[in-house]
């Protein structure tokens, strides 16, 4: 094993687990929508910004292996990509541009580029954050009067727009159920300080708005993935499979969200256990009630 075979391998996991982690934390999100105030404080809007920086350094990551990989692949040297800076528009026309009529992929469809109701716009978006422009926009306000603050109002107007198939919407349910439940038997149990590490990612909501726009982002991730997936598949030429890391990413949209996402194990069995347990338990209100 080298040296050059383990950096591709650390490298991969590096980017898949950027990608994967940056949007499970903007399909959690509080919107606006699902609120009767329809305020939202800085405290709770500070996760967009930690998970458009996960993502988009993932998502440039993966870009880059994509082509690097694909050089080594067709011509035995891999492709020089610091010119490509943060510049996530040029990556994905790059990535599209690849011939891959040599290699076999397992999910041909995934190698088109996306197509959604946000289209080139919410690249435009990424790349602004990942430029600078959007990543640094909070601290260059503070000594700057001509900056924009953008990456907040743009994510909401995408959410608006965005919308959710039936599976995810179910998956979305059987999530926030799970996490009603923990919450419920933490309290009961009066083990809240024994889980206080865990409760933020455990109490965690997901709304539809959100979970739209973080899949579109997935889908376009998704895509890279399935280039490197395909193009270091059994070449022969001392390259890692790195399918078997990239697999994370190589899933239906619908599937992604519930295994990678929601965290949903199993549903059939997650769904039987949320059942007896919401059949069973005495709401946390009602049995203090009961007290007095």
């Amino acid at each position: 094993m080298t040296s050059r075979w383990s950096n591709l391998v650390a490298e991969t996991q590096f980017s898949t687990e950027l990608v994967r982690s940056g949007i499970s934390r903007v399909s959690a999100l509080p919107m606006s929508g699902d609120r009767p105030d329809s305020r939202i404080g800085y405290d709770e809007t500070f996760p967009l910004n930690v998970g458009l920086h996960m993502y988009t350094s993932g998502l440039e990551r993966l870009c880059k292996l994509a082509l690097a990989c694909h050089g080594y692949a067709t011509t035995g040297e891999f492709v020089k990509v610091k010119k490509y800076s943060h510049k996530l528009s040029g990556l994905l026309d790059a990535v599209e541009q690849l011939d891959m009529s040599a290699f076999k992929p397992y999910c041909p469809e995934y190698l088109n580029r996306p197509d959604d109701e946000f289209g080139d716009e919410l690249v435009v978006w990424l790349e602004r954050y990942a430029s600078g422009d959007g990543r640094y926009e909070l601290l260059d306000s503070l000594t700057r009067d001509d900056v924009e603050i953008l990456t907040w109002d743009v994510w909401v107007q995408f959410c608006s727009r965005g919308t959710v198939t039936n599976d995810v919407n179910e998956s979305i349910g059987i999530r926030n159920a799970m996490s009603e439940a923990l919450v419920a038997v933490t309290v009961a149990n009066d083990l809240e300080s024994v889980a206080h590490l865990f409760w933020e990612s455990t109490s965690r909501s997901f709304h539809a708005p959100a979970v739209a726009v973080g899949l579109a982002m997935y889908r376009r991730a998704r895509w890279a993935a399935e280039v490197i997936g395909s193009v270091t598949h059994y070449t022969g030429k001392g390259l890692p499979i790195l399918r078997e890391v990239v697999n994370v990413l190589t899933q239906t949209t619908d599937n992604f969200f519930a295994y990678e996402v929601a965290g949903i194990s199993d549903r059939e069995p997650v769904v039987e256990e949320l059942s007896r347990h919401f059949a069973t338990s005495v709401p946390f209100e009602e049995e203090h009630d009961s007290d007095r």
